[in-house]
């Protein structure tokens, strides 16, 4: 017997002030360093929106966008004599 696959679901929004500590990348302050980078991508995307003073993400929109820079892993190189973080 086979199961089927269960493709975990987000919550259905968040502000980045109260990041989920379960969705990538897992803390408010590193949230804030992929909304900088990514700022256009995440707002092509609907993934997010500012409501009053807040960044609001939008957690399908979220995920669709993160499956889309799965395409970009196969480039990614790690130097060999890269240290780990502590």
């Amino acid at each position: 017997m086979t199961r089927a696959a269960v493709k975990p679901t987000l919550a259905h929004s968040w502000t980045l002030e109260n990041w989920p500590s379960d969705v990538f990348p897992n803390d408010t302050e590193r949230a804030r360093y992929v909304v900088r980078m990514h700022k256009a991508e995440l707002l092509a995307a609907g993934a997010i929106a500012r409501v009053g003073r807040q960044l609001v993400f939008f957690g399908a929109n979220y995920q669709r966008w993160m499956e889309t820079k799965r395409a970009d892993v196969p480039n990614f190189k790690i130097a060999p004599n890269r240290q780990a973080a502590a």
